[in-house]
């Protein structure tokens, strides 16, 4: 009876342990690629980012004391990284836009930065884009709510 009881007990920490192994791990990988992805936009450490938010394996870095922004998302296959200089920035407004006909569904979410010296033809950061293939499901409602969430913080340091 005492080794039914291990056995059982062997079994059911395999199965709380695994998967908080694997999430830690995925974690620790994406860590990894922040850091790489600051020191790569750093521009020799003119621009020390520091992680202000993350949600849904998408990251937004500020550094206020310079003004730059690094806008990071894991969910693609191939990580998507926008750099805005936001010394040259007036504002920012987000856009999104609908296929033709359907107006509840969202196709895209955008930051549209509004330059001081009039627009810049790359003014845009693609926050969401239903024409490309996520690894992990997002929906746009929740992409929007958080983009306009961002966007906030973003105005706030301008």
């Amino acid at each position: 009876m005492d080794i039914s009881i291990i056995i059982i007990g062997l079994i059911f920490i395999l199965i709380i342990s695994i998967p908080l192994y694997l999430v830690l791990n995925s974690s620790k990988i994406d860590q990894k690629q922040i850091d790489s992805l600051f020191a790569q936009y750093s521009q020799n450490n003119r621009y020390r980012f520091q992680l202000v938010a993350s949600h849904q394996r998408k990251a937004l870095a500020m550094d206020a004391q310079n003004r730059g922004l690094l806008f990071m998302d894991f969910n693609l296959k191939e990580p998507y990284v926008a750099f805005q200089d936001l010394a040259q920035v007036e504002s920012c407004a987000v856009a999104t836009a609908n296929p033709l006909g359907k107006s509840n569904l969202l196709k895209k979410v955008e930051w549209i930065f509004f330059s001081k010296c009039g627009t810049t033809p790359d003014n845009g950061v693609i926050f969401h884009d239903a024409d490309k293939e996520y690894i992990v499901p997002v929906y746009a409602y929740e992409e929007l709510k958080l983009a306009e969430e961002w966007q906030g913080v973003i105005n706030k340091h301008l």
